[in-house]
Order: structure tokens, then sequence, then C-alpha cells
């Protein structure tokens, strides 16, 4: 080869490699990124769905009957009790002062009126009065509040009952009620009980008439139930009382039916009620109460 040709050659492949490097040098680096393996994110982790929280119903708070919703109640009360006077440990007299109250007893009246508080409880104010009078004849001398009666003397009488109850029915079981069929409540009380008497002689223009007031305020305690058979009938019972041996004492029971239509309640039942003033007194009154008793209840709703 001719020393021409020889250096040809090395001038061509040296003009190629200074090409070849240029080129490479050009290609775009996205094409360089190329050769590398592309890096790969990881899946996103599927998300842990909460369940759905169930709210649980409020308990129901409703007052599903008229006995602790705000009512007010007239009763008529048939009593077929009579009150006793008797004489007391602070007469001094010596003289015979005991007496059973003739003649027939008359109706008694009253009223409750209902007052709702918290918690399906209930304030309860009620009332009542009885009265009854009659004629006897003294089977002997007789002393009654101070003024004597001679034996034979016509003696016209009369008495007076009065009863002043405030009440808070408290719900004991269950609470809440919830519609619940059987329900105990306990009953904390005070009572106020006023006895009226007055005896007189109508033929004896000379005899003057004896009267006296006796009086009982006590807190008295109790217990109450009811039975829901259905929606509109519900059975009602409950007692309460209070007392001291050889001083005044005091008691009452009543138990009803009672059927409701819309915001009417018409309940029927028996009452008794008993008392006793104290016998450390010169003259004490004590009688039983009892009859049946009807009336209607009024509800606000």
């Amino acid at each position: 080869m001719s020393p021409n040709v020889a250096s040809g050659l090395l001038a061509f492949c040296l003009l190629f490699g200074a090409q070849a490097q240029r080129s490479d040098a050009q290609q775009p680096p996205q094409q360089q990124q190329s050769t590398q393996q592309p890096q790969t994110t990881p899946p996103p982790k599927p998300s842990q769905q909460q369940p759905p929280t169930t709210q649980q119903p409020a308990p129901s708070h409703d007052r599903d009957t008229g006995g602790d919703a705000l009512s007010i109640e007239p009763i008529y009360w048939l009593n077929q009790g009579q009150p006793k006077l008797l004489r007391g440990k602070k007469d001094t007299t010596n003289v015979p002062g005991n007496l059973d109250f003739p003649g027939k007893s008359k109706a008694a009246i009253g009223g409750v009126i209902t007052i709702p508080t918290t918690h399906e409880n209930s304030l309860q104010l009620s009332y009542f009065q009885a009265k009854g009078s009659g004629d006897t004849t003294a089977s002997q001398d007789v002393n009654f509040f101070g003024q004597g009666f001679t034996q034979g003397d016509l003696l016209a009488t009369q008495y007076r009952v009065q009863n002043f109850k405030l009440s808070w029915n408290y719900l004991s079981y269950p609470y809440p009620s919830n519609g619940a069929k059987f329900r105990l409540k306990t009953l904390w009380e005070v009572q106020y009980t006023s006895v009226k008497s007055s005896i007189d002689a109508p033929l004896d223009a000379s005899a003057s008439t004896a009267s006296g007031t006796k009086s009982i305020i006590y807190p008295t305690l109790g217990l109450g139930i009811e039975l829901h058979p259905s929606r509109h009938l519900r059975l009602e019972a409950k007692a309460s009382g209070f007392g001291f041996p050889h001083k005044a004492n005091i008691w009452d029971a009543e138990g009803s039916a009672v059927l409701r239509v819309g915001k009417l309640e018409v309940f029927i039942g028996g009452k008794g009620f008993h008392f006793k003033t104290s016998p450390q007194a010169d003259q004490y009154l004590s009688g039983t109460l009892w009859g049946p008793y009807a009336g209607l209840r009024w509800v606000f709703r």
C-alpha cells in the first residue's frame, strides 16, 4: 500500500470516530435515561372502612298515663264511716266524755291536682272533706270539751273531717318505664288532717254548745303500684301512713280501675282513711272512713 493511501485511510477512520462521539454527546437525556430500569411505585394500601355506627334509640320518657301527667280530677266518695269522740288523758272532770256520732254519713267530695316532675315522677295535691250530723239522747251525764249535759238531754251533733295531702310519687321500678306493664312507686308525703265537732242540746236553753277542733300534721310514707293490661286500661293501688304508739296516727289506702278515652280518664274504686288525734289531750277523735268512690280526670297534653 502506498503511503498516500495509508494516510488517507487513517484520516477517514479518525474523522468517523469523531463524528460518532459527537452524535453520542448530542443524544437527548431522555434516551440515555431510557436505558435505566424504571422505578416502580408500590400500589396504595386499601383503606379499611369502619362499619357504620348504629345509633341506639334514646330512652323513651313519654308519660303514657294520666297518673303522672298534668291533670285535674274531682272525686265523689260515698263514705260509710263515722268518727268517735273520746275522753283524753288530760280530762279532769271524771265525767264520761265518749260519743259515737249518730246519723248517716254524707258523701265526701274532693279533688286531686297532679304536676309532673322529672324522670316520670309527679307531685300530687289532694283534698277531701267529709261531713255528718245526727241526733241522739244522753244516756247519762256527760261532758264534752268542758261543757256538761244531763241524762236525757237531746243532743244534736255535727262533725267535719278535712284532709290535705302533698305527695311526691317517685317511679322506683322500672325507669324509664317504656310502656312497662308493672310499675312500682314510692310515696313521700305530708298530710294535714283537721276534725271539727260540735254538740248542742237544742231543747235546753241553759246549755251551751260544746265544740272543739283537733288536728294532725304528719309526714307519711307509702307504696303505689300500677298494672297496665292495655293502652286504655290500668289498675292502681296505693297506701301510706305514719304514727306513734299512744300518740296520733293516720293512714289511707285506695284502689281503682282507670279507663282512658283521649284526654279523659274515668275511674272507679274504693278508698279508706283512718285518723286518731293525740289521746294526750282532754278529748280526742278517732275514726275510719271507707266506701266506694268515682271520679273523672282531665289530662292536659
